[in-house]
């Protein structure tokens, strides 16, 4: 059985045009939360190996940070991080650390800073200070 049904097309060039960016915000000039350009990603990955006196200690940790820019001179930036210890004959139990912090950047050569955060004062922090690059 073979079925014909005759079909129609239109072509038009008259189609306005609109790219995700202006679907999103509305239009252009118009600044929005979802902009890409405000915010900034990163991740890192560290491991680490050693030996202390005959038991093996060997640690991994993950780190997100995310920098949102409210303003030119005004950031808001939050990490977390997940660490696994593994020591030999101990119990593996993995951390979470993590923070917020509100930085105002006052001048070119100076900015305020407010953090609130769990990490240990011996943990190095990577990219803490990234939201310095200049908004």
């Amino acid at each position: 059985m073979t079925v014909a049904l005759p079909t129609y097309g239109q072509f038009r060039t008259d189609v306005p045009h609109q790219n995700i960016r202006e679907s999103i915000t509305g239009r252009p000039e118009i600044p929005s939360l979802l902009d890409a350009q405000n915010f900034q990603i990163h991740h890192s990955f560290s491991m680490s190996m050693m030996n202390l006196g005959g038991m093996s200690v060997g640690v991994g940790a993950y780190t997100n940070s995310l920098s949102f820019a409210i303003n030119p001179k005004l950031s808001l930036n939050t990490q977390i991080s997940l660490v696994q210890p593994t020591m030999t004959g101990q119990q593996n139990q993995g951390n979470i650390y993590y923070g917020v912090g509100l930085n105002y950047k006052a001048s070119e050569n100076s900015f305020l800073s407010f953090q609130i955060n769990n990490y240990p004062t011996y943990y190095r922090r990577p990219n803490q200070h990234f939201h310095l690059r200049g908004y």
